[in-house]
């Protein structure tokens, strides 16, 4: 499945290395901008979600959603468009 995880982290000298590298270990993924990344994973949202709440803190969001195969988007690289495009249909399901 596609998700996209979205995170709203309160303090502004936040180091996101932990919490990068662990969205990067769930498969494939796309940092498509500053706190929006696209993975695909074998797991549920909300497995997601418990794994990544480590990483945050009292009073942060985090919102983990599946992505459906029907989407649209303006201004990216070839490059990105590529990445979403080129998922095995596995990922989609």
């Amino acid at each position: 499945m596609v998700y996209c995880i979205s995170y709203d982290m309160k303090n502004p000298n936040r180091n996101f290395e932990e919490l990068h590298e662990s969205i990067k270990s769930f498969g494939p993924w796309w940092h498509q901008t500053g706190s929006v990344w696209l993975v695909a994973s074998s797991k549920t949202s909300v497995e997601l979600r418990d794994y990544l709440k480590q990483y945050i803190d009292k009073g942060d969001l985090l919102f983990v959603i599946a992505v459906k195969p029907q989407w649209a988007a303006v201004g990216f690289t070839q490059e990105e468009y590529n990445w979403i495009k080129g998922l095995p249909d596995n990922y989609w399901e």
